[in-house]
């Protein structure tokens, strides 16, 4: 393990390392996270948690969007405003992506059973056949 400068896990034995993979865990935990930023504020408007089998989820729904809305605000500095440290933008957004990693569940049954309407059966508009070859193989003997 001293030799490898790792745990039989493969965790970095120095604190140094540990600091770093920290550090890239939560810039590729900001970059996903920038995908639930840009679509869950419409699915969280479309859920009706009163009308749905879990009602309580209700509050699970407002502190996610609570979430988004501070995450929001943080990419807007990010683009718009001065220069920002990886580290502080990861220290600012973890509490809105652990929320997420808290109650992502809640959301996604929520989204589901809002949903609108299911995609409908392919109607099926002729019999399949089967393949036939371009042309018969010739076979020599």
């Amino acid at each position: 393990m001293v030799a490898s400068g790792r745990y039989s896990d493969a965790t970095p034995l120095s604190a140094a390392a540990l600091g770093a993979a920290t550090e890239e865990f939560l810039d590729h935990s900001w970059r996903r996270f920038l995908t639930v930023v840009d679509h869950a504020p419409t699915l969280i408007d479309r859920c009706r948690p009163a009308s749905s089998p879990w009602p309580d989820d209700a509050a699970t729904l407002s502190r996610l969007a609570d979430a988004i809305t501070d995450t929001e605000t943080l990419l807007h500095e990010v683009v718009h405003g001065g220069p920002m440290p990886s580290q502080e933008r990861n220290a600012r957004a973890w509490p809105a992506i652990e929320t997420w990693l808290t109650d992502g569940e809640i959301f996604l049954r929520q989204a589901r059973v809002s949903a609108s309407h299911r995609r409908p059966a392919l109607p099926v508009s002729a019999p399949a056949r089967p393949l036939t070859a371009a042309r018969p193989m010739h076979r020599s003997h």
